[in-house]
């Protein structure tokens, strides 16, 4: 079984999408497309009917939510059937105090015995299968130490394959350690890419299965879309 990227073209690169009970992480320098990534997936898998956990550290469940309704329509439909939640890691630390049903705060990124427990309950909540996008790795990096975060994500992609969820965990390039990155992916199942060369935005696939091509792929960033243009064959413009 496969699940959609919510993208068309980075769907027929994976052969259909990413497998599901995956850990996969988005790798990304910040604003070249590494969040539409992100709200892609969970919009296609509200669209496909399955619950989704978002767990967030940069941003609050209200920002969130925002995003996500202008990109998706019913968006408050799906959250009010209780296919969304949040686990909100950002907002204590700034001291906001909207609160919702759907979400679980977590005081401190460094808590991360809270932010464990609160995925697993969450996931035991929901029937069949289940999203996950972790928003972001780095920032639990840059609170604690990076040797207990690797352990904390050990177990927690086990528990999440364990559990039935396919899970999206977000990492920004030029803010860690070439062991630290390496060590990321080696925890992972996959691993999408995204790279600015010149004045080309571009994207490879590392494991997740069966993919057309490894090569770096173009493609053009546009408002809440990622389009391939790349010929998948030859990682250039088609």
């Amino acid at each position: 079984m496969l699940a959609k990227t919510g993208m068309d073209r980075l769907d027929e690169l994976m052969k259909g999408g990413i497998p599901q009970k995956s850990n996969v992480v988005v790798y990304a320098p910040p604003f070249i497309g590494k969040e539409i990534i992100l709200k892609r997936f969970a919009a296609a898998g509200l669209e496909e009917g399955e619950r989704v956990i978002f767990v967030l550290t940069d941003k609050s469940f209200a920002d969130m939510k925002e995003e996500m309704e202008k990109l998706v329509p019913s968006y408050r439909e799906y959250e009010s059937k209780g296919m969304v939640q949040y686990i909100d890691v950002y907002s204590s630390s700034v001291e906001l105090k909207e609160e919702s049903e759907w979400v679980t705060f977590v005081d401190s990124p460094v808590n991360r015995e809270r932010i464990a427990s609160s995925i697993t309950q969450s996931l035991k909540k929901n029937e069949g299968h289940s999203r996950i996008i972790f928003d972001s790795i780095s920032t639990l990096i840059v609170y604690s130490d990076a040797k207990a975060v690797f352990r904390f994500l050990q177990v927690l992609s086990g528990v999440c394959k364990r559990m039935d969820a396919t899970s999206l965990f977000s990492m920004t390039r030029g803010m860690h350690e070439e062991i630290e990155v390496q060590t990321i992916k080696h925890l992972m199942d996959g691993v999408i890419e995204l790279r600015e060369e010149g004045a080309r935005f571009q994207l490879r696939v590392q494991g997740c299965g069966e993919v057309i091509s490894r090569h770096w792929i173009d493609y053009l960033l546009e408002e809440n879309e990622i389009r391939l243009t790349g010929a998948f064959r030859m990682g250039r413009v088609a």
